[in-house]
């Protein structure tokens, strides 16, 4: 009896042992969006510069969202592409947040690094910031993906609706970067970088736009 005592104490280690190990391995790896843009903190020093300038600038208001994705990307992995009509899902590589969160993030920082302006509101908003928007960002995603070592394309419809929500302007952008290397960490840096020139684009249209 002693003996059949001390092996399920031997098994139920060995298992506890196995359940610890398995969690301790756990290889997966988060990425945000906004870390990755880091080629934006040059026009973040520019755009001070031009707000210190050019009294009335900094003073416009832009309300970014909402921001729409497929649904094939509405998930915590992140997706690469493997074929034109074939995609495949990373268990270890995974979005810290929603992709959509994301990415209406980073392009409000860059928007506002461009305009320039510090008075960007993200999606949803109420009250009082709903009714001080001026310019309202509306985005819809049609593709955001690639694959480590190879392209990443953004495919986007984008509108700008004035403070009345009249369309000002509606375009479509299809931006593709190059992730420069191998890993999810280098598609993810390029990723950033599509979403910075599609915030380039936008902000150039704002800028033309009367104030």
């Amino acid at each position: 009896m002693d003996h059949r005592l001390a092996l399920r104490h031997l098994l139920g280690l060995a298992a506890a042992i196995c359940l610890a190990s398995c969690a301790v391995s756990d290889s997966t790896q988060y990425y945000t969006l906004g870390q990755a843009a880091t080629g934006s903190v040059a026009s973040r020093a520019n755009a001070s510069a031009s707000r210190s300038s050019s009294a009335g600038t900094g003073s416009v208001t832009i309300g970014v969202g909402p921001v729409t994705v497929p649904s094939y990307l509405a998930r915590s992995q992140i997706v690469t592409r493997t074929s034109a009509d074939q995609v495949e899902l990373s268990m270890f590589h995974r979005w810290a947040e929603p992709l959509e969160d994301g990415m209406s993030r980073t392009l409000a920082e860059e928007i506002g690094a461009r305009v320039p302006s510090d008075r960007i509101v993200m999606f949803p908003w109420r009250g009082a910031a709903a009714r001080a928007i001026q310019y309202q960002v509306v985005l819809a995603v049609v593709r955001f993906d690639g694959r480590p070592g190879g392209d990443v394309t953004l495919d986007t419809r984008w509108r700008i609706l004035g403070s009345n929500g009249d369309e000002l302007a509606f375009r479509r952008s299809t931006v593709i970067e190059s992730a420069a290397g191998p890993g999810y960490d280098r598609m993810v840096a390029a990723m950033a970088r599509a979403l910075v020139a599609l915030a380039q684009e936008i902000a150039a249209e704002i800028r033309s736009m009367p104030r």
